[in-house]
């Protein structure tokens, strides 16, 4: 049957929109290459195709299907709606300086910096002040003197802090800050702008909603994915209860069907089970959380090399490569691709549940369970150890979850 054409947005991080013709048969990673060829980017492996099903975010496993995530309308060719899907920052690193492609790099902050205009960390408001003129040296250059307003504060500010304020206020202060910064690069005022960012506790993460029930009608659960491990918050008998689960304090992720058990140190109770909306969504996030982790484990070392090479005021040196010298000479001060830190996860690993089919999605639940035991080192150039990170499930359980260590990902069978 021939590969029907249909038409669909991807909104980049930026909100440049990408019109694209794609197969009806295509997959994400189809789309994925597409739209890389377009922007001339290779090392794209920060970033996923995400969509809102359900009113969620949910980021497409590009081994599958568009037809598995999109409307039947755009199938059937009769949506009178655009059929969008946005790029996203699915997977954040602990250190910024470990993005070498200048381009990457670029979306990366256009990302940071949307998510700062939605922060409400109301305690920092100071800090908003900083990250403005930081993407306002990155941005424009240089202060130059003027007679009128050079920016809109809605670019550079959330909305609380303009509303508090006052536009007067923010563009009689902005410009001192501003001005402070003459003489510093775009690229150096960027990575100062994310790696500040960073310490917004609402920026670096991906916001998961999951249910208390299995109906869906009691309360919900908001799951926060950081690069560090997770983080829940959720509201009983008036009072918001926080848990802060770094990878090495968790045990275990179970999942199965749309349950998930987690269990951690520090929690009240000796285990917490949540519910997903669906089974996709659960495979979507088991999915994220996994890699997040294996991405965690493999720059490792390189974060501490940068933390201390930082420490001794070495950092520009670092930074400013683009990766596109790869065949020089070995020297400390290069980092890697970011491909190989992800084992090249675009290319080489299958799903957790072999090929979802919308069957598969509302009758055959998954199962699987993932133990978060941190070795005491991880060396990301070691092959026996980034092998041992390859995940190699390739079917679908019924029989309820295996054990399956984070460092010895096994197959599972379909019943």
């Amino acid at each position: 049957m021939k590969n029907q054409s249909r038409g669909l947005i991807v909104i980049l991080p930026n909100n440049t929109k990408l019109n694209m013709t794609v197969g009806l048969k295509d997959r994400g990673q189809d789309v994925f290459n597409q739209m890389s060829e377009l922007l001339g980017i290779s090392d794209l492996h920060l970033f996923g195709l995400s969509v809102v099903k359900d009113n969620q975010l949910l980021f497409l496993d590009l081994e599958q299907k568009l037809s598995l995530y999109l409307p039947k309308t755009w199938r059937k060719n009769t949506s009178k709606e655009e059929v969008v899907l946005s790029l996203k920052v699915q997977y954040f690193v602990e250190n910024v300086q470990l993005i070498l492609n200048s381009e990457a790099r670029q979306l990366y902050y256009a990302e940071l910096k949307g998510r700062v205009l939605r922060s409400e960390c109301f305690e920092l408001e100071g800090l908003y002040f900083q990250l403005a003129a930081y993407a306002l040296q990155a941005d424009l250059g240089d202060y130059e003197e003027r007679n009128s307003a050079y920016f809109s504060p809605l670019g550079f500010f959330p909305f609380w802090i303009i509303q508090k304020r006052g536009n007067d206020y923010i563009l009689e202060h902005t410009p001192t800050l501003h001005r402070e910064l003459k003489g510093m690069s775009s690229s150096e005022a960027a990575l100062l702008f994310m790696q500040e960012a960073y310490t917004l506790c609402d920026v670096p993460l991906t916001i998961y909603r999951l249910f208390k029930e299995k109906n869906k009608a009691q309360g919900y659960v908001l799951v926060y994915l950081t690069s560090r491990g997770l983080q829940t918050s959720e509201m009983l008998n008036g009072k918001q209860f926080l848990y802060d689960l770094p990878w090495s304090d968790i045990h275990s992720i179970t999942f199965q069907g749309r349950k998930f058990d987690i269990r951690a140190d520090g929690m009240r109770e000796k285990k917490m089970v949540f519910y997903s909306f669906s089974v996709l969504h659960a495979i979507s996030l088991l999915q994220h959380i996994r890699n997040s982790h294996r991405l965690h484990l493999n720059t490792k070392s390189l974060v501490m090399q940068l933390k201390e090479k930082n420490d001794r005021g070495t950092y520009k040196e670092m930074y400013i490569t683009d990766g596109a010298d790869l065949d020089m000479e070995d020297s400390d001060d290069e980092l890697p691709p970011m491909k190989f830190l992800l084992d090249q996860k675009r290319t080489t690993d299958t799903t957790e549940c072999g090929n979802v089919k919308d069957s598969d999605v509302s009758k055959g639940p998954c199962g699987l369970e993932m133990s978060v035991d941190e070795p005491e080192e991880m060396f990301v150039d070691d092959p026996e150890d980034i092998l041992r990170l390859v995940e190699l499930v390739e079917g679908v359980s019924v029989d309820g979850p295996l054990l399956l260590p984070i460092s010895h990902w096994k197959g599972e069978t379909r019943n």
